[in-house]
């Protein structure tokens, strides 16, 4: 299986949001991520990549250490997907 990009694997991250319903606002721990990337089989390194895209392109936000808060832009690129 090819290495997905940064981009994708962020958009892994938005999936997981779209998985527990969330919205603009809502805070998923990364264990959440995390369980949701094993049963899909997502590679770790390929998770921590999406996460650091998506906070540097301001889809999620980390209000806490360990937790992810998804944003109004996460959401709308989440949405055009």
């Amino acid at each position: 299986m090819p290495k997905p990009t940064k981009k994708d694997s962020a958009h892994k991250i938005l999936w997981v949001f779209r998985h527990f319903g969330s919205r603009p606002g809502d805070v998923l721990r990364v264990n959440n991520i995390v369980s949701v990337g094993n049963l899909q089989r997502w590679r770790m390194s390929d998770l921590q990549e999406g996460l650091d895209y998506a906070l540097q392109h301001h889809w999620v936000e980390q209000p806490r250490s360990g937790s992810f808060k998804l944003t109004d832009i996460g959401d709308r690129e989440l949405s055009s997907h």
